[in-house]
């Protein structure tokens, strides 16, 4: 009966590692490509990203909130709440309606590269492979070396 008792505290545990490991996460990062200006940010565990589609032509911006999960390279956004600022309907203003609407969790796949940047990997909505410069931790067993 002992055997079993630690057996389910063990899964337990297991099953609360992406939680705990998630709250550690304390990082921000800016990412600039065509059409879009995005930062996020991640403190306790709590997710933000703003995405402000059309920059250049002040076209608002839009708001997905979520809690983080990490564990062995893997994240997980668990989106709480979405927002949208937007004035104009434009191709990149579509797009980011797209990302923050279209599901209510997101799987990534996060690497360090070194202390500046972590390799970020998407397969959904399109395959996806980013570089990014951020300042942080990404999870609370992260490094920071």
């Amino acid at each position: 009966m002992k055997k079993i008792k630690y057996l389910i505290m063990a899964l337990i545990a297991l099953m609360l590692f992406p939680i705990l490991n998630g709250m550690g996460c304390d990082f921000n990062y800016k990412l600039v490509f065509p059409g879009h200006e995005q930062f996020g940010s991640c403190k306790f565990g709590q997710y933000t990203l703003i995405d402000y589609p059309d920059p250049k032509q002040d076209n608002g911006y839009t708001v997905l909130k979520g809690l983080y999960f990490y564990a062995f390279g893997n994240a997980a956004v668990l989106v709480t709440s979405n927002e949208d600022h937007t004035k104009k309907i434009t191709d990149s203003a579509i797009e980011s309606l797209n990302m923050v609407n279209k599901r209510f969790w997101y799987q990534l796949s996060i690497k360090r590269l070194n202390k500046d940047q972590f390799v970020m990997y998407s397969a959904k909505p399109k395959p996806k492979l980013q570089v990014i410069p951020y300042d942080g931790t990404l999870a609370m067993t992260d490094s920071g070396s």
